[in-house]
This record gives structure tokens, sequence and C-alpha cells, in this order.
């Protein structure tokens, strides 16, 4: 807890100091094409798009963003990892084609050899939320009910080998219980089955649930990100239900190619901390029910190579398989 806690707290010091840094002369040379490995609409292509926008907006700098979706975003995340190493070519993405995907089928990039972990620089939380076919009120009510169940609880997630899913895996193992993963395409189905009461529980990023949670259809019982969520003040985190290690979330962080020099790191850096400051990034994160980013530099690349090596042992300890 205390080590992802301090990861939080530098993010905002470590990208207000490269800030304050001239940005390296040589960068960008040319436009800058920001991948996002999804299809349009989502909350990347939200994000790129903003701070696509609020970096022409302080730093004059002209970002052209495309979307190149497929392969639980791996073809994007390939674009970039082949892409010359000069950042004018970066890619905007959660951790999960870096940390997740390459454990569920094969790739053409090394996750931890052939991109740059740059900044993170917004969380969409996961929220554990009970539907109406479920009889707690709260998290301790979900385990101690889970634990009476020979059958398990069933619950819905956007889909199989997402980071929801790599979550509950985790959690039930930790806990002791059995719980029966209903996998499904994407957040609409999922939600739709939620309501209906087909499966107990729902694993779904915050921002999907929280108008049936206002209207009382659906109940959270917990939260897998850093921080409480401002719209759900009375829900927990994972930390302060004594289990630190479920920190389970979509990390939308910004990653170069492997081999920039450092200058280019550290006038992307930049750019990113003075992006990411702005009204108008935050004005964004605050509208969409995201979080800020968790780390940047050095803490970043610890963070998704920790993230990398602990989704291997979730998987491989849950046999978690791609569809």
């Amino acid at each position: 807890m205390k080590k992802k806690t301090l990861l939080i707290k530098a993010a905002g010091a470590a990208l207000a100091i490269m800030a304050s840094g001239a940005m390296a002369q040589d960068w960008p040379t040319k436009p800058v094409t920001l991948v996002v490995p999804y299809t349009a609409g989502g909350s990347a292509d939200a994000i790129g798009r903003r701070l696509g926008d609020v970096l022409r907006k302080e730093s004059n700098i002209t970002v052209i963003v495309e979307n190149k979706p497929g392969a639980g975003a791996s073809v994007g995340t390939d674009v970039v990892a082949r892409a010359q190493p000069d950042g004018t070519t970066l890619l905007l993405a959660s951790t999960s084609p870096l940390t997740i995907y390459p454990h569920l089928a094969k790739t053409n990039y090394d996750p931890l050899k052939d991109l740059t972990p740059l900044a993170s620089v917004a969380v969409a939380p996961v929220a554990i939320v009970a539907t109406k076919a479920l009889p707690v009120k709260d998290f301790a009510g979900l385990i101690e009910f889970a634990k009476s169940r020979p059958d398990g609880v069933r619950y819905g997630t956007p889909g199989q080998g997402t980071v929801a899913h790599i979550g509950m895996s985790a959690l039930t193992a930790q806990t002791g219980t059995k719980m029966l993963h209903v996998p499904y395409r994407g957040n609409s189905q999922a939600l739709t089955d939620g309501l209906g009461g087909v499966v107990e529980l729902l694993v779904i990023n915050s921002d999907v649930v929280l108008p049936h949670v206002a209207s009382g259809a659906l109940k959270p019982l917990a939260v897998m990100a850093p921080q409480r969520l401002a719209a759900w003040p009375d829900v927990p985190t994972m930390a302060e239900l004594k289990l630190p290690q479920l920190q389970y979330y979509s990390n939308f962080g910004v990653f170069g190619p492997a081999k920039l020099s450092p200058a280019v790191v550290q006038s992307v850096q930049a750019a990113l901390a003075k992006a990411t400051a702005s009204a108008d990034f935050k004005d964004l994160l605050a509208k969409s029910y995201l979080q800020p980013g968790t780390a940047a530099g050095d803490a970043f690349v610890k963070q998704v190579q920790d993230e990398y090596a602990s989704n291997a042992r979730v998987i491989k300890e849950g046999g978690i398989k791609a569809e």
C-alpha cells in the first residue's frame, strides 16, 4: 500500500519537475502521431484526443491522433514499437497491451524491451458492483455470501482476459472464494445483464455504472483503484479493505518506441507534464470520472514491469486463456 501511495504522490512532483526543464531542440522534428489502439468513442480515444488538443494549445505541438484497433490493442502497439525512435510516433493506451495481452497471445513486440513507458496520464477505476440478485450490503457481506455458496457467485466483466477478469481472479485466490466468470463482449451487454439480475456482480469501469448506482439499481461494494471515487466517497478501496495487492484499473499512459534518446524522453515528459496539469485536461478527467495518472518516468517504468510480472502469475495460477 505504501509503495502504491508513494507512486501516486510522486507522479505529480515528477511531472512538475520534468515540465520545468527546457525541451530538447530536436523534438519534435515533425508532427507527432499519437496512436490509440482502440476504436473511436471510448475512454482511451477521448483521453488521446484531449491530450492532443492540449499539447497543441500548451506546447504548440502538432498532434495527429490515429485509431489503430485490433488484437487486444496489440496492432496499434506494434506500430509504435516498430516506429523510428525520434519521439514523433507515440502510443496512448492502457497498460494492458504490455502487461496482460502478451501473456495470452503471441505479439510481434517484446512489451518490456520494445517500448518506452513515458508517463501515466489517467486512471479509469474498476468497480465491484452488486446487482439486485445479490443480497449483500458491503464487501464483507459479499465474501461471506460467496463462501456460503458452493456453486459460486456469478460476476460479469467486459471480456475474457480484461483487467477486471484478472483482478477478480486474484481476488478469489486471496479471499478463498469461488466466483464464476461470465465474460461479455464489452460493457453494454454486461450492464444489461447486470441490471436484469442475470449475474450477481458486475466488475466494470465505474463510469459505465454511475447513473445506475445513482438510481439505486446497482450498489458499489469496492473500487479496485488507488483512490476512492469522488462520486462514491463512502465506497472503500481494496487497500482500505486490507487487500492492498488488488490494485486493478485501466491505467492509461503514453509510450514511445525503445531507444529514445534521453533528450527526447525529457522533452516528451515535459510536454505531457504541462498538458496533464492544464485546466482543459483536468476538466476531461472530472467529467469522465477518471482519476489522475499514477506515475511518470522511472516510477512508471517500474510500475509497468511490476504489473507485467504480477499479471503473469495471476494468469498462470488462474488458468486464464484468451477467448
